[in-house]
């Protein structure tokens, strides 16, 4: 007899939950960890050119100036993103949805699609980086718990609510259920949508 997987908690937000609020805040910690890492690397660079010729400095100024403002970005953007995923774990509660993995080329973003009704199972791309979600201490690979708006994405994480990832919609089709006013409003305010346009990010 195999054992279920664990059922989303009764809280009012996933936020509540103690193995989310732990996940995201590993998450945090490892984004700030690795700005960290960059802004170090690059006052290691330039502390490496000081007092030198230009000419024994040139290909690592050029080399400076083309990765460390691309690393940057890429940082703080993940950074703005761990923001964005705490509005929406502090906005909606789990819930428990069964899922499967379309295929992809290796090149491909991963992605998850998830069956929320019998007639919307959207696909989801995970951001702003892949990870292979069906791998990450997950008890049931064919369940995922989610907090969000199933039209605009939201947050998942493998049951458990341990391992929290940003999700978006692949494309938005014309077959997205239409919602009630109050469920509008907490997408505007999980910031889902913005002045009227989905969050793709």
């Amino acid at each position: 007899m195999t054992s279920q997987p664990p059922a989303p908690p009764s809280c009012r937000a996933a936020f509540d939950h103690p193995s989310t609020t732990a996940g995201h805040r590993r998450l945090v910690v490892k984004r700030w960890a690795w700005l960290i890492l960059v802004l170090s690397l690059a006052a290691a660079a330039v502390w490496a050119g000081l007092g030198k010729p230009w000419r024994e400095v040139v290909g690592l100024t050029v080399f400076s100036l083309c990765v460390y403002p691309l690393l940057l970005w890429v940082t703080l953007l993940a950074l703005r993103r761990t923001a964005r995923m705490s509005r929406i774990l502090t906005t909606y509660p789990w819930r428990a949805y069964p899922c499967d993995y379309p295929r992809r080329s290796a090149e491909s973003s991963r992605v998850i699609r998830i069956r929320f009704s019998e007639d919307h199972a959207p696909t989801l791309r995970l951001t702003p980086f892949t990870v292979n979600i069906a791998e990450k201490q997950n008890p049931a690979p064919t369940q995922i718990w989610f907090a969000g708006d199933p039209r605009y994405g939201g947050v998942i994480s493998p049951v458990g609510g341990h391992f929290p990832v940003r999700v978006v919609p692949e494309r938005l089709g014309e077959r997205v259920p239409a919602g009630s006013p109050e469920a509008d409003a907490l997408a505007e305010r999980a910031e889902l949508v913005r002045g009227g346009r989905v969050s793709t990010t």
